[in-house]
């Protein structure tokens, strides 16, 4: 079978086109709902289209964002996401719960040091501002730790004398150097869940969500996934952390991909 992959901040991580557009059979894209007339003609010439999940969440937008379901199948990295396109309405033989290689070798281990890392904030405008603020509060409320501010190209810069861990989302190594730095911090503080964060979690790193109100939300933002999270309000004790089953979340090990090829023939 001859297909085609459009990929999107890395995150396919199964083997690569083995065809151009044209002469493929099956296109798989990281979305659908922004890309409208292109399905449908992609559709109109015999294409199957095959959505898969981009980043931890991403296929919630269906059913929390009310996006419009257009692709012959949808990949899923586990219970929760194929759960979410059930309730938008998609049909349980349009969805296959695949994981991601990319999780496949990560493996939890204690952290007991006082190594904090701050996840900034990317969202659909800018929030560096957001940022900043956040940040100060953290270093100030808790002066024990030793700090670290995780930015990327689309988070903005925060002015501060504390470390910082750059990257820009495209590049090729981004999940690599994630996936070799994480496992050097002991907490991790974030404004909402992310792809990032479900890396953390996997290594057992514990996970502080430090705006449960979502201030960083204007009116008709988006929603983003729900997770029973830790909460935490700067300023107070480190909460302890409640078990999360990412089994729920992240299937692993991933799916075969010639098994993948082959469910796609069944649509």
């Amino acid at each position: 079978m001859n297909y085609y992959v459009f990929d999107h901040h890395n995150f396919w991580q199964w083997t690569p086109s083995n065809s151009d557009l044209l002469s493929s059979n099956v296109v798989f894209m990281w979305a659908d709902y922004p890309f409208v007339d292109s399905i449908k003609t992609l559709q109109s010439f015999g294409k199957k289209i095959i959505v898969y999940e981009h980043g931890f969440g991403a296929l919630f937008d269906y059913e929390l964002n009310k996006k419009e379901y257009l692709a012959d199948g949808y990949l899923a990295l586990g219970d929760a996401s194929r759960d979410s396109l059930a309730r938008a309405g998609v049909s349980p033989n349009r969805i296959l719960i695949t994981g991601n290689p990319v999780y496949d070798d990560i493996k939890a281990t204690k952290h007991e040091g006082k190594n904090a890392l701050f996840v900034a904030l990317h969202w659909v405008r800018d929030v560096s501002e957001y940022n900043q603020i956040l940040f100060d509060q953290l270093v100030r409320a808790y002066p024990e730790f030793d700090w670290t501010i995780k930015l990327i190209d689309k988070t903005g810069d925060v002015i501060t004398d504390k470390r910082k861990w750059y990257n820009t989302v495209e590049s090729d190594y981004i999940l690599k150097d994630i996936k070799e730095k994480l496992p050097e911090y002991d907490m991790v503080f974030t404004p909402k869940c992310s792809t990032f964060e479900s890396f953390a979690r996997l290594m057992g790193i514990p996970v502080y969500v430090v705006d449960k109100e979502e201030s960083f939300k204007g009116v008709g933002e988006p929603n983003r996934m729900p997770m029973n999270n830790t909460y935490l309000k700067i300023g107070e004790k480190l909460p302890k952390q409640k078990p999360i089953d990412m089994g729920k979340y992240i299937s692993r090990p991933s799916l075969n991909f010639d098994l993948i090829l082959d469910w796609c023939k069944t649509l």
